[in-house]
């Protein structure tokens, strides 16, 4: 199976298409998205997803930025159940240990119910990257409108100022030219083996995450064609952890030290 990576929402895969290429669907909603894949046996089921969503983002409302609790709650899963208030990680806690089977059954679903939540939390943080976004074309779109509507021409614009003022507008507190705070990808891929097929082969073309992996020395080769990847493709076999540029496996995430394929077009 050819899986994007880091992206679970089509919209958000640049390039031309991938034939075969499926999106990663962690649970959020009632209805697979549109090639997603759904591994079967989630721990969360998408009610208890919500809630957990719904309880996150109540919490979030501490933040300026709703997105930059989304990216502290994937970044950093520890600190993020410890900075939360008592009520919320304890509902926490209840939905990720229903108390049933034995100690390592429940620490494996324990474990399970994290890997998901974070792979929930990049989900709701490319929905929120996807609405900013299309806020800002919005608002750009109305100054384009307001230009064409009053007859400002090139040499009527104040020497650029009302350029600037309509872009500086369109800043609606989130992603904007090049200001986007970035995926957590790294966090991403140390979930993802949590519940993929070993056979899963993750497909990526964004740029700045490939020149972060040049730069670590991941050694990438051509792609056997069988593959059914496009021409040029490369391909390299590691454990999770080493694509998130850790130092050492986590002990405290397992599935970060299954093997990972990932294919890389540049």
């Amino acid at each position: 199976m050819l899986l994007s990576f880091p992206y679970m929402h089509p919209e958000l895969f640049s390039g031309d298409d991938v034939p075969g290429l499926r999106f990663f669907d962690p649970g959020m909603t009632a209805e697979v998205g549109e090639n997603g894949f759904r591994p079967e046996g989630l721990p969360l089921d998408p009610k208890t997803a919500a809630a957990l969503i719904g309880d996150c983002i109540n919490f979030g409302e501490q933040f300026k930025d709703p997105s930059e609790m989304a990216y502290f709650g994937v970044n950093s899963t520890k600190e993020f159940y410890e900075g939360s208030s008592m009520s919320i990680r304890a509902q926490l806690t209840r939905s990720f240990d229903d108390g049933q089977g034995a100690k390592e059954e429940r620490e494996l679903r324990e474990t399970r119910s994290r890997a998901q939540f974070i792979l929930l939390l990049g989900w709701f943080f490319e929905e929120r990257m996807m609405e900013l976004a299309g806020l800002e074309k919005g608002v750009k779109d109305s100054w384009k409108t307001m230009d064409t509507t009053i007859g400002v021409d090139d040499e009527d614009r104040l020497d650029g100022r009302v350029v600037e003022l309509g872009t500086a507008v369109s800043h609606t507190a989130g992603v904007s030219d090049g200001q986007a705070i970035p995926l957590p990808w790294k966090r991403i891929a140390e979930a993802l083996p949590a519940f993929v097929p070993a056979d899963t082969v993750l497909v990526c073309r964004d740029a700045e995450i490939i020149a972060v992996w040049n730069d670590m020395e991941i050694d990438f080769v051509a792609a056997d064609p069988e593959m059914g990847l496009p021409a040029g493709a490369q391909v390299a076999t590691l454990p999770a952890w080493k694509f998130a540029g850790r130092r050492s496996e986590p002990a405290e995430f397992p599935f970060a030290s299954r093997e990972l394929t990932i294919a890389v077009i540049r």
